[in-house]
């Protein structure tokens, strides 16, 4: 029987509400590396270069990106073991929790070096609630949607990462804007950190108010629910497809966070480039763009595939991604406005593959370890991807490079971000199309793996007997 195509109430519902979940998430991590320059004189002893400073900072948005894969193990288990729904509820009453302590941390001035520990504390524990956030609500958003409009599903849901940032930069503009660069450093970031417990309260509202994920009702009445489905990812064949997948986000979070993570340096360069709040609502800009790209982008993976879609794209990243820094860096060396836009929404181009992940990677694992393969493969991109503020610090020391950008890092970011493309694009020649999946279905090569070892075990053992 045809699978129905109508997205429900309850598909809805689950929509909006991973799509806030995923918002905050952006909304917490745009916030590290948007106020860098304020959490620098917050955090950071004033010795040492200017580079290095901004380096040591990225570098806590990096143990939030590597914590992740701690959450998605611990919360993906549970939720294949024991259910979405509650779990839910129990990931963004962490994050809230988290959201709130960050307005309370003590500065360098205050207890010196242990300031920048406890500040790294912090957001380890808020990339364990983000890894189980993304684990248990992406998948459980997925298996409510029709199997025709996953990506467009996904797109959706995944979008709400780059609004996020547009919120976090405007909430830093308008704070910026209505207070001095003194009080920003005094007690204005604290402001700007925990209003981003606002979300949180209305997001918790829906999830309490959801039913469990069919698919996991369903797997459950078959009494097909695995004692270990987060270990059962690293047995063949379910091992190849993880070391696929974990090759594909690592690819992608290279490519990501070269743009995240240095925009913000290469617009305002130290001070010679765009002033704070006009540099957040250029950023702001761009981000917005990518969120309209991310639903596009789902969208269309319906309509083409996901597999040849994202391949023709990464070729894409790797012809322009080298062109579109160059023109963002001499925007802010001149102070063209209109460059600087232009350049922005050329960023936000380079973007649009995660639109796919969603949906992706909910059809690369069975519904009995969907939560824990979808959290984990996600997250292990981070294991290395996270770390791109050293890859550029070393690509920025190679002389052919250091020699072109100086002490300004813009080519070096581009560099790792085209390598990243080129994972991307070699990860996808071990995948299959999926698309026209049902989620029941996906795991039966799997299911013929283990059939056949089975049938050798009962030969084996009536030769024996």
């Amino acid at each position: 029987m045809p699978e129905q195509q109508q997205i429900s109430k309850d598909a809805k519902m689950a929509m909006i509400s991973q799509f806030l979940g995923f918002m905050l998430d952006a909304y917490d991590m745009a916030l590290v590396l948007i106020m860098a320059p304020i959490l620098i004189k917050v955090f950071i002893s004033p010795k040492g270069s200017a580079a290095w400073q901004y380096i040591v900072i990225v570098f806590t948005y990096s143990i939030t990106m590597a914590s992740r894969p701690i959450g998605s193990a611990i919360f993906g288990r549970y939720a294949d073991k024991i259910g979405r729904q509650f779990l839910l509820v129990f990931t963004i009453g962490g994050v809230g929790l988290m959201s709130l302590l960050g307005g309370f941390l003590p500065t360098y001035a205050q207890i010196g070096v242990w300031s920048y520990v406890v500040f790294c504390t912090l957001r380890l524990f808020m990339g364990i609630f983000f890894g189980g956030e993304y684990a248990v609500g992406h998948t459980f958003a997925i298996e409510y949607a029709p199997q025709k409009k996953r990506g467009m599903i996904g797109g959706f849901i995944q979008s709400g990462f780059p609004l996020g940032y547009v919120f976090g930069s405007l909430v830093f503009a308008l704070v910026s804007y209505l207070t001095t660069k003194e009080t920003m450093v005094a007690y204005g970031w604290r402001i700007v950190f925990m209003s981003g417990v606002i979300p949180v309260f209305l997001a918790l509202y829906i999830r309490k108010n959801l039913h469990e994920s069919p698919e996991f009702v369903k797997t459950k009445a078959l009494g097909k629910i695995e004692k270990s489905p987060f270990l059962s990812l690293f047995k063949p064949p379910q091992l190849f497809d993880f070391l696929q997948v974990f090759f594909f986000m690592t690819g992608l979070f290279l490519t990501d966070y070269s743009v995240y993570g240095f925009l913000p340096n290469i617009l305002t360069l130290k001070g010679r480039g765009f002033d704070t709040t006009t540099y957040s609502l250029i950023y702001g800009l761009a981000l917005f763009m990518a969120f309209l790209g991310y639903n596009f982008y789902g969208w269309l993976s319906d309509k083409t595939g996901r597999k040849i879609l994202t391949q023709w794209y990464c070729g894409f990243l790797v012809l322009f991604g080298i062109p579109v820094f160059y023109v963002l860096y001499h925007a802010a060396i001149a102070h063209n406005l209109g460059m600087a836009i232009l350049g922005c929404v050329m960023a936000a181009m380079l973007k649009l593959a995660w639109g796919v992940v969603p949906a992706y990677l909910c059809e690369r694992f069975p519904t009995r370890r969907r939560a824990a393969g979808v959290g984990f493969g996600y997250s292990s991109g981070a294991l290395l991807g996270a770390w791109f503020s050293v890859y550029v610090w070393w690509a920025h020391k190679i002389p052919f490079i250091s020699a072109i950008e100086k002490q300004d890092m813009w080519l070096s970011p581009a560099v790792i971000l085209t390598i990243g493309a080129a994972m991307t694009f070699i990860s996808l020649l071990y995948s299959p199309e999926t698309k026209n999946l049902q989620l029941d279905e996906v795991g039966e090569k799997e299911r013929a793996f283990e059939a056949a070892q089975a049938e050798t075990e009962r030969v084996a053992l009536a030769k024996a007997s």
